[in-house]
């Protein structure tokens, strides 16, 4: 169980985060949505220990967690973040197997528990096995991203978050990660947050959505229900945009 309590972050005047309460459950799937600026992303990096904030507690099987450099390796194996970017996330010059034997000789050194490359780059993507001895820079942003997903899966974490993880895949790319992600934490007891700008609310199957806007968590409710009937002026005129939008996809 992650809890955060009263979370509230300020960068000079601005309030990023204002009281936030939430809860996330081991199984469960949340995605995060709002607009640019909105907090999600300020979020997601305090959950990881990369930011700090002012007020508030994080709290974790009863542990209250502080910021990365303060954390137990455990906590850190536990909690793994993949980054929006791939190309900033990977060393271009290591083979795709170098890639992976860094963070198995780092968990190795502090006697954690993890997959092996193969099993990781499976659950994924099969076809990845394949370019196990290619260097990083002749794969395509989307491979890229695959890889920092199987590179997170490999050491067993309790919490796995996803900043806008598939971004650089196309629609159906997209949405079969998401679907063998989501899976993958009801299977294994794992948390996953997946932060998002937009979301397909039919193909969707969240357990759960959280609905920012300037700092503020306007919703928390569960996925469909939202969907069925958004109880803020935000939450309405997204789902009025969305079914405007696909209503227009079906007419074309």
């Amino acid at each position: 169980m992650l809890e955060i309590k009263n979370l509230t972050v300020v960068k000079g005047k601005k309030k990023i985060l204002d009281k936030v309460n939430l809860s996330f459950a081991s199984g469960e799937s949340h995605v995060i949505i709002g607009e640019s600026g909105a907090g999600k992303t300020t979020l997601a990096k305090i959950i990881i220990g990369l930011e700090k904030m002012e007020r508030g507690e994080l709290i974790f099987n009863g542990i209250p967690l502080k910021t990365l450099k303060e954390r137990e390796f455990q906590q850190c194996a536990e909690i793994q973040y993949i980054f929006q970017d791939p190309y900033s996330a990977l060393e271009e010059e290591h083979t795709v197997r170098e890639t992976f034997e860094e963070t198995l000789r780092i968990c190795k050194r502090n006697r954690w528990n993890t997959l092996n490359i193969e099993e990781s780059l499976k659950i994924v993507d099969s076809k990845l096995v394949e370019f196990l001895e290619k260097k990083v820079k002749i794969l395509s942003g989307g491979q890229r991203q695959k890889i920092c997903i199987a590179r997170a899966l490999m050491v067993n974490p309790k919490i796995l978050i996803a900043d806008e993880s598939t971004g650089m895949l196309d629609e159906k790319s997209s949405e079969e990660i998401l679907t063998k992600l989501r899976n993958i934490a009801k299977e294994r007891g794992i948390i996953f947050i997946s932060i998002m700008h937009e979301v397909d609310y039919l193909n969707g199957s969240w357990d759960k959505l959280h609905l920012f806007k300037e700092g503020k968590l306007l919703e928390s409710r569960n996925f469909q229900e939202f969907y069925d009937n958004p109880k803020s002026e935000f939450g309405k005129i997204i789902i009025e945009s969305f079914k405007f939008l696909k209503s227009r996809e079906i007419n074309e």
